[in-house]
């Protein structure tokens, strides 16, 4: 019981809502990356040649929208 007083003392309540704030950011992040590459793989191949894009980039595409947020 000792030990995990100290501990929460350690961390603080801050801390641990910081944490929750992290987290629910990545997963909200997740969700757009894992959306976009849906979207783009229900587009022909035809579709996406004329906006650009590769079949092959579709992964990296999402995650750049990822990193801009």
């Amino acid at each position: 019981m000792t030990a995990l007083i100290m501990t929460a003392d350690k961390i603080g309540l801050h801390s641990v809502a910081e944490w929750f704030k992290r987290l629910n950011a990545t997963l909200v992040h997740r969700a757009k990356v894992k959306n976009t590459i849906k979207e783009l793989n229900r587009l022909s191949d035809y579709e996406l040649q004329d906006i650009g894009i590769h079949r092959s980039q579709i992964y990296s595409i999402a995650n750049e929208v990822r990193n801009n947020d």
